[in-house]
């Protein structure tokens, strides 16, 4: 299985990201959730340091402080991926129901 790799990352409406990957699927984050609720990403709640969102080398990661081992925050991009492909499908899906139901 080849690994996703991040061709591109930039911060949007705080918290969210968009990710695009090398293959040109791209979808939006919201990381509220995550910097709300796990103390690691606490870094995050400071707007300004949000914004310095980078992509490591290779495509191989994205996150912030990538430069500092041990004290970067970093994601990995297949389960970014699966992320962004779920919340593709569901999307999907919920406008088949939509539809779905105005057509009934």
């Amino acid at each position: 299985m080849k690994q996703s790799r991040i061709a591109s990352v930039e911060p949007l409406d705080y918290p969210t990201v968009r990710v695009i990957f090398e293959d040109g699927l791209s979808g939006v984050l919201d990381l509220s959730e995550m910097i709300a609720r796990r103390p690691i990403f606490g870094p995050l709640k400071d707007e300004a340091y949000f914004k310095t969102v980078a992509v490591g080398e290779g495509g191989h990661t994205f996150g912030w402080n990538l430069g500092d081992p041990g004290h970067e925050i970093d994601f990995c991009p297949d389960a970014t991926r699966i992320e962004v492909e779920t919340a593709i499908v569901e999307a999907m899906a919920d406008r088949f129901e939509a539809t779905r139901a105005a057509a009934e």
